[in-house]
């Protein structure tokens, strides 16, 4: 919110209030502004935000959202947000119980449904809520929903009701879910929480039943997937890198709800689940039970007060505002991510007496070494180094032997030739494997991996390294993820491929393996990887028939090294769905029912001058055959003195389209070979 921007100096570290004020208004001084606060709580709130504006009459606005309305009244204009329809309500209703008719079916007790739709008021949240409730409950249980939750009747109704249907939702979950839900209680609000250092944490926590034959990650991805399902949390998909959405399909974090935080921080504290302290809160004698700490943004360090009974410390601050480790006897987790600005390399000092703990992630902290006392810590199951200058782990890492997440991909680690001595390693993150390395001949010993990245270069240019990776990759029978960012690589043409000989497990869902190797394409089978959804591959042909039967298939990139084209689009029933499609290559018109629900799409076009103007090899008014098609990049080779003209029909015709997709434009000259 607006005043917790004021109270952490976010931006400006070591200004007060009122100099914060006094930066912003000189920044709107003289401007055109729209500003949009969300969500303000209280009467003292708005009053800040008014001291802060500047009234300069360049036509400037400032909008607000509220949940009170006596905090709404205090602006000049107030616009009341209808609720939904009794039609789009009941229509958002059938939808989350899966019914794919609008009609309601008989069978079901509609006088109580009305009932329970009409108390929800035509909140969003609230009819979300209460349908992920009610999926797959026998009828006899909807009676008991409507006279449990005790609906009331005060001044703002809605937001009580719709509180009272979260408070019976949570009592709901069986008790491991109430637990896991309870423990975002350390994030802060509009908090995006990424998934897998979440799961990693529950792990460390306790939280995980173990299952036989099932890793505890994957219970924990089952857990995460049912509060999911239960409207709990909301999912996050993708990420964004310089703009662009990557990983589209992919799960990879979750947001809480204001009203749903509200409620799992009233019930943690209540508990003493968690204990937060924000702003300049202290941590004192009344905190000395806390099983759990959070501390989020400060301004005024915390003093060094024990902390013996906590079992985890999550920080959301810069690291010089905390006590000494030393405070902490019984820690089982330690997640320091504080703004990337932060800067504490000596914050580890007394990390080695930690002798419990389970999980250690770091955020930016200036830190250039890694202690070597680290390798004692003979319960670690997660280490994260976070983005530091770290060119180097310390040999007494390798004894961890309880280590399931290794994360150096933001470091400048080379591989360390002893990683393969994790042998209890599940996910593997690291930034660089070059030549001299013995990392992809030892990999097949981690046969335990379900996941393996590079964020930088796996270099693999002699026969030999190619033919030890291949051999390696088969061994590796419950992997799921491999995303190498960069292979060198190059194999003369007519060398025989060591993938002839081996096979791809199963499990993968993810394969971005590109490299200058046709033996991969061999193995890309659906009847062989029945869960493929994310593929990355070199290809030599321009045949999409393989890839279009691959039914899980959601993002499909392939590199080339020459100039292919590919005729046909997959037809009626191919690529079932498929939201991404980039390839180097040229490319056929979109027929009606080619890759039907394509969201993405990447390809390279060539533009040629004649009599007539400018013609294109691609269709692009076919691009209509795509209906939910959002944007388009596009690879323009044209002789030079096309190009401005060349985009301009482009961007035009992509214009034109009925969804009006967003263009990207990439201009290149065309090479002439002259003799």
């Amino acid at each position: 919110m607006f005043a917790e921007f004021f109270a952490s100096g976010a931006k400006y570290p070591g200004l007060d209030e009122k100099q914060l004020i006094d930066k912003l208004r000189e920044l709107l001084e003289n401007k055109r502004y729209l500003i949009v606060i969300d969500d303000i709580w209280d009467k003292r709130t708005w009053e800040l935000v008014k001291t802060a504006s500047v009234c300069n009459n360049n036509g400037s606005r400032i909008i607000t959202t509220t949940r009170i309305l006596k905090v709404a009244t205090m602006t000049s204009e107030v616009y009341k947000l209808q609720p939904l329809s009794p039609c789009l309500s009941k229509e958002l209703f059938h939808r989350r119980l899966s019914c794919d008719e609008i009609e309601w079916p008989n069978h079901l007790p509609t006088e109580v449904y009305d009932k329970i739709l009409h108390k929800c008021g035509g909140v969003p949240l609230a009819i979300i809520t209460i349908a992920s409730l009610l999926v797959g409950k026998p009828m006899e249980f909807w009676s008991k929903v409507y006279t449990s939750i005790g609906f009331r009747h005060e001044e703002n109704e809605h937001v009580e009701n719709t509180r009272q249907i979260l408070l019976f939702s949570y009592y709901d979950l069986s008790c491991h879910l109430k637990t896991c839900l309870l423990y975002l209680s350390i994030y802060p609000e509009d908090n995006l929480i990424e998934k897998d250092s979440l799961i990693w944490k529950w792990v460390a926590e306790g939280f995980i039943h173990e299952e036989p034959g099932v890793g505890l990650f994957e219970i924990g991805e089952r857990y995460f997937n049912e509060l999911v399902n239960k409207s709990m949390i909301m999912p996050v998909e993708g990420s964004l890198y310089l703009g662009i959405k990557r990983h589209v399909g992919i799960i990879t974090g979750c947001r809480i709800h204001d009203m749903i935080l509200d409620m799992i921080c009233l019930l943690s504290n209540e508990q003493n689940f968690v204990t937060v302290l924000d702003n300049n809160e202290q941590y004192t004698t009344s905190h000395c039970n806390a099983h759990r700490l959070a501390v989020h943004r400060r301004v005024q360090p915390l003093a060094s007060t024990s902390a013996s009974r906590a079992r985890s410390l999550s920080a959301m601050c810069n690291a010089e505002m905390l006590p000494s480790l030393s405070c902490f006897e019984v820690l089982r987790a330690l997640a320091l991510e504080g703004p990337t600005n932060s800067c504490n390399p000596d914050h580890l000092e007394h990390v080695g007496n930690l002798v419990h703990l389970r999980h250690l992630k770091l955020a930016s902290m200036g830190i250039c070494e890694v202690t070597k006392e680290i390798g004692y810590l003979k319960f670690l199951v997660v280490l994260d180094l976070g983005r530091n200058s770290i060119s180097e782990l310390p040999e007494s890492i390798g004894r961890l032997s309880k280590l399931k997440c290794l994360n150096i991909c933001q470091t400048d680690i080379k591989v360390p030739y002893w990683i393969t001595n994790l042998t209890s390693l599940e996910e593997l993150c690291l930034y660089k494997v070059d030549e001299q390395s013995n990392f992809v001949t030892e990999l097949g010993k981690l046969i335990e991996l379900r996941k393996l990245r590079t964020s930088n270069t796996l270099e693999l240019w002699s026969d030999s390294a190619r033919n030890a990776w291949a051999e390696s990759i088969a061994k590796l029978n419950k992997i799921q993820v491999i995303d190498i960012n960069v292979i060198g690589s190059f194999r003369v043409p007519g060398d025989e491929s060591p993938w002839k000989r081996y096979a791809l497990s199963p499990q993968l869902r993810v394969l971005h393996m590109a490299y200058g190797e046709p033996g991969p394409v061999a193995r890309i089978n659906p009847r062989l990887l029945p869960n493929l959804s994310h593929l990355e591959l070199f290809v030599y042909t321009s045949e999409l028939e393989v890839f279009a039967s691959f039914r899980e298939l959601v993002t499909l990139k392939l590199c080339t090294w020459s100039a292919l084209h590919h005729d046909t689009m997959g037809g009626a029933g191919a690529f079932p769905k498929l939201r991404v499609f980039k390839t180097e290559a040229t490319i056929g018109s979109f027929l009606e029912g080619d890759m039907p629900i394509l969201e993405s799409l990447q390809f390279r076009v060539v533009a040629q001058s004649n009599d007539d103007g400018i013609s294109f090899d691609f269709d692009f008014d076919s691009l209509r055959n795509l209906p939910l098609l959002q944007s388009v990049r596009v690879f323009l080779f044209a002789h030079p003195a096309d190009h401005k003209k060349a985009e301009e029909m482009m961007r035009r015709a992509i214009d034109m389209l009925p969804n009006r997709p967003s263009p990207r434009i990439h201009s290149y000259d065309i090479i002439i070979n002259r003799r």
